[in-house]
């Protein structure tokens, strides 16, 4: 007679539904033991992402850009030293001892995402660092010297940033958790996209602020269109293949059935897509819509990486989800 795990007999489990349609649990208990991550995490997720996508942007406008792009790429670098400066906090808080963190550093293992992980930062924190201080002194003093110096760190720290904005998709994709585990080849790029189109959002507020010349903010924000355009068709890629897996229930269930599908995707993804299409249809700028798009894939961006977090704890909780994924 086939038998569950832990040697039930799984018609006692089942009753009378086929194996196959709902694998054998062990009185419905989970088989897995949840993460524990919650908005320190998440935080980090949002931070790390936005900051290295930032100092992508910086050092492509450093090296392609013209004159009138030196904003962009003063604050792009200034947005990934604070990104810096702010994800070891949140990470080493989460960890309660810091300890935990810097012993990371005494090894180099490639086949753990965490010990990699920590060590992206480290890197980026210390390029970001260097970069930043010859952008000061560039924009201060006028220094060729110090512009030339972070020109070249920027190449790579930018190619660090682009590590930490995706290695958190990685990350919690090496886990056995089903959400996240089944999304193992779309997540990294969708944390990718999703990075960049917060920096686009974030670099954009302050180009406002600081009345820059329009045809910065265009291009910035067309940047912010190709990301989103990307963003959402990982998305809905990732959303048939969860559905496909059968692991989606966490994301179309209440509570954060609305918050994933209004909050991710409406606000994160379809507002400031619709607003940066219409800017580019018309050929005029809206400054307050503009605004609007920026505070809105800012929030989208936060909320998505928090729903898809939570979402992966409930999916660790579900037990037929881990057998289903795991056959």
């Amino acid at each position: 007679m086939q038998r569950a795990p832990y040697g039930r007999r799984a018609v006692d489990v089942l009753g009378a539904l086929p194996a196959q349609e709902s694998p054998p649990t062990y009185y419905q208990r989970p088989a897995l033991k949840a993460s524990e991550w919650r908005w320190l995490i998440i935080t980090y997720f949002f931070v790390g992402g936005l900051a290295g996508a930032a100092q992508c942007i910086a050092a492509v406008a450093d090296v392609f850009g013209k004159r009138r792009d030196r904003q962009v790429v003063s604050i792009g670098r200034y947005l990934a030293l604070a990104g810096a400066l702010i994800s070891p906090v949140c990470l080493i808080a989460d960890l309660k001892t810091p300890s935990r963190w810097y012993n990371m550093l005494r090894v180099y293992r490639s086949t753990s995402a965490m010990n990699i992980g920590s060590w992206t930062l480290f890197a980026f924190g210390g390029l970001s660092g260097m970069t930043a201080l010859g952008q000061m002194l560039d924009d201060l003093f006028d220094l060729p010297r110090a512009r030339a110096i972070s020109r070249l760190l920027g190449i790579p720290a930018a190619l660090v940033g682009a590590l930490l904005a995706t290695y958190t998709g990685a990350l919690i994709s090496a886990t056995a958790t089903p959400l996240w585990a089944t999304g193992y080849r779309l997540l990294p790029a969708l944390f990718g996209a999703s990075g960049t189109s917060t920096a686009t959002a974030m670099i954009s507020l302050f180009l406002h602020r600081m009345h820059a010349s329009h045809a910065s903010i265009r291009r910035v924000e067309r940047l912010a269109l190709v990301a989103g355009l990307l963003e959402l068709i990982l998305s809905q890629q990732l959303d048939r293949l969860w559905k496909q897996e059968q692991v989606s229930a966490p994301l179309d269930e209440p509570p954060l059935a609305m918050p994933y599908h209004v909050g991710a995707t409406g606000l994160g993804i379809l507002a400031p897509v619709s607003v940066h299409v219409l800017q580019l249809v018309t050929g005029r700028d809206f400054a307050t819509a503009s605004f609007l798009a920026s505070l809105s894939a800012l929030i989208g961006g936060y909320v998505q990486r928090a729903v898809i977090i939570l979402a992966g704890k409930q999916s660790a909780e579900r037990p037929t989800d881990y057998f289903r994924t795991s056959m």
